[in-house]
């Protein structure tokens, strides 16, 4: 066998390793959606660097199972969804893919429609898995998005209607707004997945993990952990490891962590991260927010700031 040969051979050896060994799998909420736990986060994929570099790394997540993909109109001023959509020709029904709305202060249902026919445009798709209310930042900001004319009404027409199969809610800076989002599901605006972010050191300030976590648990809404790592704050100020971060998020009631990687190689490693998960005990996870909590403070979790 020649030098070309063998390579070749070597890379169809690991794609079929690959193939065989599939990520964990978990169901969001009680929709029909099985998502490998890990999940390629948007707004880094607007980071890429270029197009080609975008398609490496979505190339590179399906190769390594990830299936679900995350992203957003906001993302890059909409070129994350252009080099995801481009990047996933050929491979849309293989994948179930996840944008949002804009963010904060648009929250009519007029602004939800011409976002969703962007969204669909630079997708190049006629059809969404999940579409998100995105970035609650306050209760008068939820109020907004689900009153008369508010951005929920056109969401959950979107979904009668079936452009979208599942609808949800997002955001990062206050499980108060979080909780609010609740209150309108209880009285009947059933949204079926919540975006929020998770990791050791929120559960120390302004906690989502606390105030939010167990309200979806019980409701048996989907919840998908995004700022795994604090944005990556957690990693440059050496408080965590990303192994230490994603084996703590996934030893929650979450159905995916959708984290940002700008590079192929992260997507590898985090993938292999996911194939060798097991979950910590209690006494581990406590033991982890002991030893983070002297180091704890809300400038590490800017995002909280709003």
């Amino acid at each position: 066998m020649d030098r070309r040969a063998f390579i070749q051979a070597l890379g169809a050896a690991a794609l079929t390793a690959r193939v065989q060994s599939p990520l964990p799998a978990r169901r969001l909420g009680r929709t029909a959606l099985e998502l490998p736990i890990l999940s390629v986060g948007g707004s880094h994929l607007a980071q890429a660097g270029s197009e080609r570099e975008a398609r490496a790394l979505v190339e590179t997540a399906l190769e390594e199972g990830i299936r679900f993909f995350d992203t957003a109109e906001s993302y890059g001023a909409g070129r994350s969804e252009r080099w995801l959509g481009a990047a996933l020709q050929g491979a849309r029904d293989r994948v179930l893919l996840m944008t949002k709305t804009f963010a904060f202060p648009e929250r009519t249902a007029e602004s939800a429609r011409r976002h969703l026919e962007g969204s669909l445009e630079r997708l190049q798709t006629d059809r969404l898995d999940l579409w998100q209310l995105h970035s609650i930042r306050s209760t008068a900001d939820v109020d907004r998005a689900f009153g008369p004319g508010g951005a929920m009404e056109y969401i959950l027409d979107a979904r009668a209607r079936g452009i979208v199969r599942y609808v949800g809610v997002t955001g990062h800076v206050s499980p108060a707004a979080h909780r609010r989002a609740l209150e309108y599901w209880d009285r009947g605006i059933r949204f079926d997945a919540m975006q929020m972010p998770l990791n050791p050191i929120d559960h120390h300030q302004q906690s989502f993990e606390r105030e939010v976590l167990p309200e979806l648990v019980r409701r048996g809404i989907g919840v998908i952990a995004m700022k795994t790592s604090a944005d990556g704050r957690l990693l440059r100020e050496r408080i965590c490891t990303i192994a230490e971060c994603l084996r703590y998020v996934w030893s929650l009631p979450v159905a995916v962590a959708v984290v940002g990687m700008e590079q192929a190689a992260l997507v590898s490693e985090n993938a292999r991260l996911a194939r060798q998960f097991r979950p910590m005990t209690g006494e581990e996870m406590d033991a982890l927010r002991a030893r983070i909590r002297p180091r704890a403070r809300l400038e590490l979790e800017w995002y909280k700031a709003g």
